[in-house]
């Protein structure tokens, strides 16, 4: 029990030593309440940390987590992490108030992009790095960063991990864990630099093309401007930011597979298809509907707008280069379908994930085929290799919960913030699958601040549930984790 409580320990030191960065930025741009700001918040996660360490014991090398256990320590980490993240937004006074800075950290870890700041542009250049940051660091996983970073952790941590790993299942890289989410974190920090060295090129300074490829690959979608990636007014870095978003919505592991593989062994991989499948025929249906009913006359330009809120959408990043909110009806539609399926699994992506989607059609197909041919089954296979019941039934019942979830969390914001259907809906929507805009009130230009703090409470608690897959973070909340003899 000791070395759990010291994990907490460990954990905020590293946190404090995440806020290094904004510092350093706040440092560089003179800004005084930020260094202020920065400076307690990284003294009082040392503080904490190391007193909780010399209580408990600072060793966790080795530390075995129970299943049971493994559910706890993710949901309060999460947890843990949003509150003391926000302290710098409060103390700056960019957030008025702690349900504010608690949405608004949880929207940057959970990579979900949205926002209760109205302005953005005139908010302190340090909380800004930070904002961007926090999305880098929630993108692969605070926990698998951890895990990356402390290689005496061991193999033992795998549970943990993979409890706040997006998608159904963890692919090994390596012999331990450890290996696996260094790889992970080796991908994630190549494709940051080559993103970031991309649009320096375009034209952007070193400060906003990081900040750009921080929250692109983490697909988080924090901009450094209010008007987004519309800012830089350049076809240039809208392309390039198209493109890494649709390599930060693939699974990271096939990066390997392509590197130290084949890419045509890549390219086999069935999620990957689907994935690329319907990324092609929402650009194409989306830039029909624009040329034929939204009022477009130039052809390249319809392509580059829909292909740029297509991949913002399926990456679950939530940039903006239009108000996709005025579009035809036709292209909404297909937004709002987007946001429910999301990315690939082991991506940085929200959503349900495309290889469930992939499931259910293959489920489905099943079911034809047992009402046409009697009591034939096949087997469920993906990339040729049978899938177990359980993993069936865990695909089945995370669609379950997600739908259920997205139902009563709007019913429930919908008591306290009557605002309209369409936009307490898709607001619950975008936290669920960690988009950021919805449509009507919280639109690509739009902001959640209108809300009350409940609605923004609830809000965040759909935000860090959905990163965490649901299950992980609601499991805690039954009788059934509180009475083992239940279970």
């Amino acid at each position: 029990m000791k070395k759990i409580v010291s994990f907490y320990g460990v954990f905020l030191n590293l946190m404090g030593a995440c806020f290094a960065l904004p510092l350093i930025t706040a440092l560089i741009y003179q800004e005084p309440g930020s260094i202020r700001a920065f400076s307690l918040v990284m003294i009082l996660c040392f503080a904490l940390g190391f007193a909780i360490r010399v209580i408990c014991g600072g060793n966790i090398n080795d530390m075995e987590v129970k299943p049971r256990e493994t559910y706890l320590l993710v949901a309060t980490v999460w947890l843990i992490a949003s509150a003391i993240g926000g302290l710098p937004y409060m103390l700056t006074g960019v957030a008025p108030s702690f349900f504010d800075a608690f949405f608004e950290t949880a929207s940057g870890f959970t990579t979900t992009g949205a926002t209760i700041i109205n302005d953005v542009d005139a908010v302190p250049k340090g909380v800004l790095m930070w904002r961007s940051f926090s999305q880098w660091l929630g993108g692969m996983g605070i926990i698998v960063l951890f895990v990356a970073l402390l290689p005496k952790f061991g193999i033992k941590a795998r549970n943990i991990a993979s409890a706040e790993t997006p998608g159904p299942t963890v692919t090994k890289l390596s012999t331990t864990f450890t290996g696996t989410a260094q790889r992970l974190y080796i991908a994630y920090l190549i494709l940051t630099g080559a993103q970031t060295v991309l649009l320096m090129t375009g034209g952007l300074n070193f400060y906003d093309a990081i900040n750009h490829s921080f929250t692109t690959m983490a697909t988080g979608g924090f901009s450094t401007y209010g008007a987004s990636i519309a800012a830089f007014n350049s076809n240039y870095v809208t392309w390039i930011i198209t493109i890494f978003m649709f390599l930060a919505g693939t699974n990271f592991e096939l990066f390997f597979v392509a590197v130290f593989g084949s890419i045509k062994k890549a390219f086999k991989n069935e999620e990957f298809r689907l994935y690329l499948a319907i990324v092609l025929s929402a650009i194409t249906l989306i830039t029909i509907s624009l040329m034929t009913q939204g009022g477009y006359t130039d052809l390249f330009q319809a392509v580059t707008d829909s292909a740029f809120q297509v991949m913002t959408i399926t990456s679950t990043t939530g940039y903006a280069t239009v108000d996709f909110a005025l579009w035809p009806t036709f292209s909404l539609m297909i937004i709002v379908i987007l946001m429910v399926i999301g990315g690939s699994s082991s991506s940085t992506a929200g959503g349900i994930k495309v290889i469930r989607l992939l499931v259910m059609g293959k489920l489905f197909k099943r079911e034809v085929s047992m009402k046409l041919h009697g009591r034939v089954v096949d087997d469920i296979k993906v990339d040729k290799r049978k899938l177990l019941p359980e993993t069936l039934i865990y695909i089945i019942g995370f669609i379950s919960m997600y739908i259920f979830t997205l139902v009563l969390a709007t019913l429930v914001i919908s008591l306290t913030d009557p605002v309209g259907l369409v936009t307490n809906f898709t607001a619950v929507l975008s936290c669920i699958s960690n988009v950021g805009p919805g449509l009507e009130a919280v639109g690509p230009t739009c902001t959640f601040s209108f809300y009350s703090d409940f609605s923004k409470f609830v809000l965040t608690i759909v935000m860090i549930a959905g990163r965490l897959e649901l299950s992980t973070l609601f499991i805690i909340f039954t009788s059934y984790y509180w009475r083992p003899y239940k279970v």
